[in-house]
């Protein structure tokens, strides 16, 4: 009980600290700082940092590990997150244009606040990769919760106003072949199989094709955004409140 009220309490100061600051600081901040490098390299093709719907996102964060706010932003792209994660795949892109979307509606501005998101989304090598680089969220901090039930894409809240959406893409974007390969590859690997070379390269064929369709459409085409009223972030579901002792002092008669 204690811990939830003083969290209610933090929350409480951080919607009042963004209602009477943040304006006062938002004036002082030069936007458009901090490009990102677009440019082509091994692990990120010509065609992924052409296409037309791959644009960056600007962040506000802090100066230092007990700073204030930066006076400046700086922009996160599609080839830093694939630094990130890794490499370039079908997943993360989903996932870049899936945050992005939801972010552009929590701060019509242009300007994300990356001190002030929390997110949901299920387990996912790709995803939970672009969902914390993208917003800060981070499990360790109770700014993110892993859960599988929401199924894909996310949901992002913005903790000062407490607005929240959740994202994911329209059926029949995602192939149900590339879908079904993806699916036999992974049973196989389950049982200890192996995998051919023509399978792999069928499938990064296939992503790569996706990647392509992705960065190139509207993104009100692929996506589905809804907003999501009164949403209740709960960072995990592994403690709570005993509700077998709620009672132990009331009378027998």
């Amino acid at each position: 009980m204690k811990i939830k009220r003083e969290r209610k309490n933090i929350e409480s100061l951080l919607r009042l600290s963004h209602l009477f600051f943040l304006p006062f600081m938002f004036s002082q901040v030069l936007f458009g700082q901090g490009k990102t490098d677009n440019s082509t390299d091994w692990f990120y093709p010509e065609w992924a940092a052409n296409a037309k719907f791959n644009y960056p996102i600007s962040v506000l964060d802090t100066d230092s590990a007990l700073g204030r706010y930066s006076l400046k932003t700086k922009e996160v792209g599609l080839k830093d997150l694939a630094r990130f994660h890794g490499h370039l795949c079908d997943g993360l892109v989903i996932a870049f244009i899936e945050v992005r979307a939801a972010l552009e509606k929590l701060f019509p501005d242009g300007v994300v606040d990356r001190t002030d998101l929390r997110a949901v989304s299920k387990n996912g090598p790709c995803i939970i990769d672009a969902v914390m680089y993208l917003t800060g969220a981070r499990v360790s901090f109770q700014t993110l919760r892993i859960d599988n039930s929401i199924g894909e894409g996310f949901i992002i809240q913005r903790i000062s106003t407490g607005q929240t959406y959740q994202v994911y893409l329209r059926p029949g974007v995602f192939p149900a072949e590339q879908a079904s390969l993806e699916e036999a590859i992974r049973e196989k690997r389950r049982k200890g199989l192996m995998v051919t070379a023509q399978e792999i390269n069928r499938v990064e064929e296939m992503a790569n094709s996706l990647i392509k369709k992705i960065l190139s459409t509207p993104p009100e085409e692929l996506l589905e955004i809804r907003s999501v009223a009164g949403y209740i972030f709960r960072p995990f579901d592994f403690i709570g409140e005993r509700g077998d002792v709620i009672n132990k002092t009331m009378p027998r008669k």
